[in-house]
């Protein structure tokens, strides 16, 4: 990858990872669909995406926001991962054990 894409996607990519620094859900911009949330690896840089690895319709990463409210994506819950409820101060995600 070109170190100047790179560095150019750092910036905002930190900036979406910092808006998801409290442990948030999230939605699409658009979407009243909350999503339990998974750092993803994008063009080489990690971002905040659905952990049910739904399409964010677009490139545009910072379309998806942080929000409190519950997870309320039958995917995101199918596969385990409930996010956090407006009331829970605790870890967020639960971990998607394989073994």
């Amino acid at each position: 990858m070109s170190s100047t894409l790179h560095d150019t996607l750092a910036g905002p990519a930190a900036d979406a990872r910092s808006r998801f620094a409290r442990d948030d859900n999230g939605y699409i911009q658009g979407s009243t669909v909350v999503h339990a949330v998974r750092l993803q690896d994008w063009l080489g840089v990690s971002v905040p995406g659905p952990g049910c690895h739904v399409g964010t319709g677009g490139w545009d990463f910072t379309r998806f926001k942080p929000t409190r409210s519950p997870v309320d994506c039958g995917r995101c819950a199918k596969s385990g991962m409930r996010g956090v409820t407006s009331t829970d101060d605790g870890p967020g995600q639960l971990a998607f054990d394989l073994l």
